[in-house]
């Protein structure tokens, strides 16, 4: 399995968080995968997952498509303000279907080869309603693939690592701690989102 992607061309996007941020950020994915178990990091997932569909669910009072540009939040960078609700969503199941991979892979034993090409996960700006029904289908994927690794006792604190540009070599159990943080910052983005849209 690689996640490199060979076919994107270096993106001049900012994906860089402030330096403070990036340290905040590791010190909670170091606490959340030192002191949770792997069944709390996903119930953790799910609860994220709720919220979220609870925000989708209220759409008829939004324009999901309309891109908005939003105070910055804790752990989207510079490039990623300006998103609709629906890029936000189709960001997250990019993301969530590759932690999939890697933390079932991870927690077999697998080394990943490549490195991770943020621009890969950049989302499309032309999106139809049914990445919604693709998010929940994705959501319900990963969690059910999860939880079958964490039945069969998987090595999820094993040796094999795969590196992620912020927060270095990571093991099954802290990517999917991180999957479970990521799914909280962007849940509160789309919050945000939601909120900026009854402003203007």
């Amino acid at each position: 399995m690689s996640f490199q992607n060979d076919h994107h061309e270096p993106s001049s996007l900012n994906f860089v968080l402030p330096r403070i941020e990036r340290f905040a950020l590791n010190g909670l994915l170091s606490t959340f995968s030192m002191f949770l178990s792997e069944d709390n990091l996903l119930r953790v997932f799910r609860r994220e997952t709720r919220k979220l569909d609870r925000l989708l669910k209220d759409d008829e009072s939004y324009d999901v498509f309309q891109v908005i540009k939003i105070p910055r939040v804790i752990g989207v960078s510079e490039s990623n303000r300006s998103w609709s609700v629906l890029m936000v969503i189709d960001h997250l199941c990019l993301v969530i279907e590759d932690c999939r991979k890697a933390i079932v892979a991870l927690s077999d034993g697998v080394e990943l080869r490549g490195e991770i090409d943020l621009s890969f996960y950049v989302p499309n700006e032309e999106l139809e309603v049914d990445v919604l029904d693709r998010f929940e289908t994705l959501t319900h994927c990963f969690c059910n693939d999860i939880q079958a690794a964490i039945q069969r006792e998987a090595a999820f604190s094993g040796p094999a690592r795969f590196l992620h540009p912020y927060f270095g070599d990571m093991n099954a159990k802290q990517w999917l701690a991180f999957a479970a943080l990521h799914q909280a910052i962007h849940r509160r983005q789309v919050k945000k989102i939601i909120v900026m849209l009854g402003i203007v």
